[in-house]
């Protein structure tokens, strides 16, 4: 059963030099701490045990493809069997893997395709040498051409900053493990349940960035329709930086219940304990929901609407839009869950980055014309010829709130031809996604209940969840300390003495300055320390 508690945060505790660290550790507990690759059980947890959670989110920039709802092909089947998906992937990897050529223009190849190392050259040895480019790291890295900044970015380094600066420096990225390509695995299939993958045409970067749109507005949609969707890109705009992320799933059934319930009783308990003392309590953030919001627009809505009057009596017309739950899937090679702690902080700070930029897209708080500079596009072309034609023969479900009336003759085609020309820009495109997202996402609707599903990297089971409560003050301390950062404001810095175990499967362990630096730094304390109680003993 997930637990409540929250992962513990130690971005601010390293504040100036003079830092305790590891000052009250002796020399052999100092050593041992970081010591390869012996895994030490007394001082952390078992080397079999400690994993990096996988954090790959920025998927946007992949071929050009359109995402279909399966909703011709019997959903709500294959959401009932989402919780088996042993099958499925044994299937996929017993048959061969087929190629798709996509057919571009010459010219376009090499402008829509993003650019990937050669397989046949080998990848260089991970050291660590010092750069002389006095450049920041978004100056470096996230600054146009390049793309623009991802939650993948901001999160990665709660494992560990130095880790994710090497790799940045070293590979330009960090590299897909094996890790990472069965979680991918696991992923599609998850995805392929509900939607389906068709390649489309693109002739210019409108055209490129219209599929994206459509894929959000097919994907809420789909949620409307079936009450859950996978794969849901998302925009916003961070200290000033845009930023991107990719949703691993969408639903309106609670992941936890329990947890939900525990969660809104102490929202209430605390509510009234500030009433009762008569203490001004602090407001919340736009994207934090009261007990009230829940209340009011949960399944349940009508039931406390009854009790309010005549009005109430009458009950309601229409059932309340439901709530909406953000959830991440995570692969772990390890059988048991990772503890509350270190290890899961990442996938909690993603969860909450996930909630900040859904919730603020959904709400219309995000700046089209932000987005549109960013990625270089001209919000008011039109889209070329081929890629209406080849759009206008999916049904992009145009139909949807036509389709529970029966009665009311429509053609599915038609509607989706009329759409598209009716939106045939970057920007009325954008508008109609803003539509779609007020009618799937009404305000406060989206929980501040957080959950990470955890699967088995080969048959892609079911292991366990963890759930936990948004906070905008955690979020807010974290992102912006890590901006800072990234905008080259502090120094890069390690792990604390405490998460010294993740060095022991860290690829640059061995050349970490920082590491290093602090072992030293340890050693000498601790002789000093060893000294000076020989001292008072004499």
């Amino acid at each position: 059963m997930a637990g409540a508690a929250t992962p513990q945060d130690n971005t601010s505790s390293m504040k100036s030099d003079d830092s305790d660290y590891g000052s009250d550790l002796d020399e052999a507990t100092v050593d041992a701490l970081f010591s390869q690759p012996e895994p030490q059980p007394s001082v952390g947890p078992k080397l079999g045990d400690i994993e990096e959670p996988v954090i790959v989110d920025d998927h946007g920039d992949d071929r050009p493809l359109v995402r279909l709802a399966r909703i011709r092909d019997s959903l709500t089947a294959a959401i009932v069997g989402l919780d088996s998906t042993s099958d499925t992937l044994k299937a996929a990897h017993q048959q061969p893997k087929t190629s798709i050529e996509l057919e571009y223009a010459e010219d376009n190849r090499s402008a829509f395709s993003p650019s990937r190392p050669s397989n046949d050259s080998p990848e260089p040895e991970p050291t660590v040498e010092p750069s002389n480019d006095t450049r920041t790291p978004i100056q470096r890295f996230r600054t146009p051409p390049k793309k623009p900044l991802s939650v993948t970015d901001i999160i990665s380094p709660a494992w560990c900053e130095l880790q994710y600066w090497y790799n940045l420096t070293r590979y330009g990225r960090v590299r897909a493990t094996k890790a990472m390509k069965q979680g991918s695995s696991v992923h599609k299939v998850l995805e392929e349940q509900v939607h389906t993958e068709v390649p489309v045409e693109v002739q210019t970067k409108e055209d490129r960035f219209a599929l994206r749109i459509w894929n959000i507005i097919t994907g809420l949609r789909t949620l409307r329709r079936t009450g859950m969707t996978r794969e849901m890109e998302v925009w916003g705009v961070v200290e000033g930086e845009v930023v991107n992320g990719i949703i691993d799933q969408i639903t309106t059934t609670s992941p936890d219940e329990i947890m939900e319930a525990q969660m809104l009783e102490e929202a209430e308990n605390a509510k009234s304990g500030s009433a009762s003392r008569g203490k001004k309590r602090k407001p919340l953030s736009s994207d934090q929901r009261t007990l009230k919001d829940y209340m009011t627009s949960s399944q349940t809505g009508s039931i406390l609407e009854s009790r309010q009057g005549l009005e109430g009596w009458l009950g309601t017309l229409h059932e309340r839009p439901p709530n909406v739950y953000l959830i991440d899937v995570k692969t772990r090679q390890s059988k048991s869950l990772p503890p509350q702690g270190s290890q899961t902080r990442p996938t909690y700070y993603q969860l909450m980055m996930y909630h900040r930029l859904f919730s603020t897209l959904a709400t219309n708080g995000v700046d089209a014309e932000r987005i549109f500079e960013r990625y270089k596009v001209q919000p008011d072309k039109t889209f070329s010829d081929t890629f209406i034609a080849q759009m206008s023969t999916f049904d992009t479900g145009a139909d949807i709130d036509l389709a529970e009336d029966e009665w009311v003759p429509h053609d599915a085609s038609q509607d989706s031809v009329s759409e598209l020309l009716a939106h045939n820009s970057l920007a009325a495109l954008w508008s109609l996604m803003m539509q779609e997202y007020q009618k799937a996402v009404p305000a406060s609707s989206v929980s501040s209940l957080l959950t990470a599903e955890y699967r088995a990297p080969g048959s892609g089971d079911l292991m366990g969840k963890r759930s936990f409560v948004f906070d905008a003050e955690r979020l807010d301390a974290y992102v912006q300390d890590e901006m800072r950062w990234w905008k080259g404001e502090r120094e890069t810095k390690g792990v604390e003495i405490e998460e010294a175990f993740k060095c022991q499967i860290c690829e640059f362990a061995p050349n970490c300055t920082w590491r290093n630096t602090k072992v030293e730094e340890g050693l000498q304390k601790a002789k000093l320390k060893k000294e000076k109680r020989q001292k008072s003993e004499v």
